[in-house]
């Protein structure tokens, strides 16, 4: 499975912060990728997909859900678009998590 990252333009900005950023970790250069823009599902394309559903609870975290649901822990960001909810933090205990599949028709469209 090709990374998320692939196709995205790698920026490389220097300023002062930066520099001395580089400094202080003893780095010479960093690649910073080009960020995507990936408008939301509608309720329309939202319904071509299958779910699974999970109750979010205090242990519960993106990354280990993709793991356990697709073999691969670096594809959360995968549930989070998903669930328009970026981060962990987005979530109390007691919600509801939609983990979608097939993985790979989420991945080829944002490509």
């Amino acid at each position: 499975m090709s990374s998320r990252y692939s196709n995205k333009r790698i920026v490389k900005k220097t300023n002062r912060n930066t520099e001395k950023l580089l400094k202080s970790r003893d780095l010479k250069a960093i690649n910073i990728v080009e960020a995507l823009s990936v408008k939301p599902l509608t309720d329309r394309e939202r319904s071509k997909y299958q779910v699974q559903t999970v109750i979010w609870k205090t242990s519960t975290k993106m990354y280990k859900l993709a793991h356990y649901f697709y073999g691969d822990s670096r594809l959360w960001w995968a549930i989070a678009w998903f669930n328009q909810r970026p981060t962990d933090a987005h979530y109390v205990p007691g919600d509801v998590v939609y983990v979608p599949f097939p993985i790979e028709n989420i991945i080829q469209r944002l490509r």
